[in-house]
């Protein structure tokens, strides 16, 4: 049986309408209810802009990545926006044959 990294979560305020989510370990069935209900309570407060890092990310399953699509539509229910600020390569690779990175705004990739 593959060992499981624990899934952790830091809010970072970057503005005082914006905080900053860093994920790390898995993103999984798990794990995807305490990120979704962890967003869905920043974004019933004062927060109009919720980024994320997704590059401490170990692994993610579609339970995990539902939870990035029900964020981002959270958020957009909030008159607010998420936005993906890093990621690994894995994930990028990941958003694009998903066409997610239709739907996500990520960042540029790096050369």
């Amino acid at each position: 049986m593959l060992e499981k990294t624990p899934f952790r979560t830091e809010v970072r305020s970057i503005a005082p309408d914006a905080r900053l989510l860093v994920l790390s370990g898995d993103l999984d069935y798990d794990t995807a209810a305490e990120l979704f209900t962890l967003a869905r309570d920043l974004l019933s407060g004062d927060v109009r802009r919720l980024e994320l890092d997704l590059s401490g990310l170990d692994f993610i399953d579609s339970s995990g990545v539902a939870a990035l699509i029900n964020v981002y539509n959270a958020a957009g229910d909030h008159d607010a926006v998420m936005r993906i600020v890093a990621l690994t390569s894995y994930l990028r690779h990941l958003f694009r044959v998903t066409a997610l990175d239709q739907v996500f705004t990520l960042p540029p990739e790096k050369n």
